[in-house]
């Protein structure tokens, strides 16, 4: 299993998901280039599926996996399955980009060269204070430890509550992949018929990041598409519902070995 995080993120992401596999798969979870602790220079959807397809090479050969993208990783993923198609036995597309429908207004505001990275800055200042001023309600009325759990379990969320620095590259590292998200969508989407792994699209029906139209848009455009949808569930599925996404995954890594 090849398992790839959004951005903001890192590989530790995973980690209940990766708790719920490893004892039955190898589980690999990578920090992609620009974020957590690999050193190298955060870069678009098409070279991360390159650089993976170089860490694969060298960890497993040409042994194909299973490959599960979260939200901008969703978009990785499918780079990496229109491009090294022989790499790729299935998809598990976890509210995932893909499609222009993907794509909001703030997305491409994001993009433009100074005034995203000002909004990034003013965004993540005003939303620190959010989480900070949630956690301390949820303390004084004895409720935080639902909250403090989802916290300590995602690294977006840990430098929003405060508990963590923003990384000092972080603000590049999104800029880079926010532009390249905008730039690069045409040209993925364009690929996704050419895509004919077995593949599932995962999204929770609160997810208001990429959101259930969008989702839909997107197994639409892929032959043979499976859609999922979890009830109640937010963006942040592998922290919100770790022990369906890995039923899914086994599923589908289960069917794709038989056909083998």
């Amino acid at each position: 299993m090849l398992l790839v995080h959004g951005q903001p993120g890192e590989g530790s992401d995973w980690g209940p998901v990766v708790a719920a596999l490893e004892a039955d798969h190898r589980v690999l979870a990578p920090d992609r280039p620009g974020w957590g602790s690999n050193p190298s220079p955060a870069r678009g959807m098409a070279a991360n599926a390159d650089w993976l397809e170089d860490l694969l090479a060298e960890r497993l050969g040409e042994a194909p996996v299973v490959v599960v993208g979260h939200s901008f990783g969703g978009g990785v993923a499918l780079a990496l399955a229109a491009r090294r198609p022989q790499r790729v036995r299935a998809l598990v597309l976890v509210g995932s980009v893909g499609t222009d429908v993907a794509l909001t207004r703030l997305d491409r505001l994001l993009a433009v060269p100074v005034m995203g990275g000002a909004i990034v800055r003013v965004g993540t200042v005003a939303a620190r204070g959010v989480v900070s001023l949630s956690r301390r309600a949820l303390q004084r009325i004895g409720r935080a430890a639902g909250i403090d759990r989802q916290t300590n379990g995602n690294s977006m969320l840990r430098v929003l509550s405060g508990q963590e620095p923003v990384p000092a590259d972080a603000w590049r590292s999104f800029t880079v992949e926010q532009r390249a998200l905008v730039r690069e969508t045409p040209e993925l989407e364009a690929a996704l018929p050419s895509v004919t792994v077995p593949v599932v699209v995962l999204i929770g029906t609160h997810d208001r990041v990429v959101g259930v139209p969008a989702s839909r848009s997107l197994s639409t455009a892929l032959p043979g598409a499976e859609l999922a949808m979890v009830e109640g569930a937010g963006h942040i599925l592998p922290l919100e519902a770790p022990e369906q996404l890995a039923a899914i995954v086994d599923r589908y890594d289960r069917m794709t070995r038989l056909r083998a």
